[in-house]
């Protein structure tokens, strides 16, 4: 039997497997990371560094802008305390406001006040009253003399009754002339200051003038006063809670 194109056969089979094996193993090393490398650049983001240093750089905008936002804002905020009024600062311009007022600047001697104009003194009780009445104090034909005890007679004048608060001891008139004398003694409630206060009021509102203090008895107070020729004399003396009093008066008769 021939056994040559046997062996050639198996020849070429051997031949072929070492030059597949030898292909196989003589591929360059770099091949496979080559084509991984390609593999990744096609890849969104991952194999290229150029796209992720973007988004770094874009992170840090961001980050750039929110920090100045927030200094601004807090720039804002301290702008606004700082224009508000401190309360240190009114007292200064009410102090500048003052002088200005008082037509003094500051550090200079304050402005001389002219005094107030003296208050007018007052004589009597007259001085502080409406205008008084200028009427007669009794007028003729005067009234015939006479006295009672216990009450006022008729023709007692206006001028001198006493307060319901009072308690008429005796009254008495007695022409002479032109004038007409008058007497009263009573008691009264009222304590001395408020009796004599009483026709202090009502002789004034009549014209007639606080005079000078007539003298009087020790414990007694003493009131006088004057209108045209017309003198009244009121005198209180302490009784008990009360008063005791007594009026004279000489009086200037004129036609009615």
């Amino acid at each position: 039997m021939n056994t040559r194109p046997v062996r050639v056969a198996v020849i070429g089979v051997v031949a072929a497997l070492l030059l597949g094996g030898c292909g196989a193993d003589g591929a360059p090393p770099d091949a496979g990371p080559s084509v991984a490398g390609s593999s990744d650049a096609g890849s969104p983001g991952a194999g290229s560094p150029g796209a992720g240093e973007r988004t770094k750089d874009r992170r840090d905008d961001r980050r750039a802008r929110s920090a100045d936002q927030g200094a601004d804002e807090t720039k804002g905020a301290e702008g606004a305390e700082d224009a508000t009024p401190s309360p240190d600062a009114a007292p200064s311009t009410d102090a500048d406001a003052d002088g200005a007022e008082d037509g003094t600047a500051d550090g200079s001697a304050p402005a001389l006040e002219m005094p107030e104009a003296p208050a007018p003194t007052v004589d009597s009780l007259a001085d502080l009253l409406p205008p008084s009445s200028t009427a007669p104090l009794v007028t003729t034909p005067l009234p015939r003399a006479a006295s009672a005890q216990g009450r006022l007679l008729p023709g007692f004048p206006d001028a001198l009754r006493p307060d319901r608060a009072t308690r008429v001891q005796s009254s008495s008139v007695s022409p002479s002339g032109d004038r007409l004398q008058v007497g009263l003694v009573a008691t009264s409630s009222r304590s001395p200051e408020q009796v004599l206060l009483a026709y202090r009021t009502r002789l004034a509102r009549r014209g007639m003038a606080e005079t000078a203090t007539p003298p009087s008895v020790a414990g007694s107070r003493a009131a006088a006063f004057r209108r045209d020729g017309s003198v009244v004399t009121v005198t209180v003396t302490p009784r008990g809670s009360g008063t005791s009093l007594a009026v004279h008066a000489s009086l200037r008769a004129e036609r009615g």
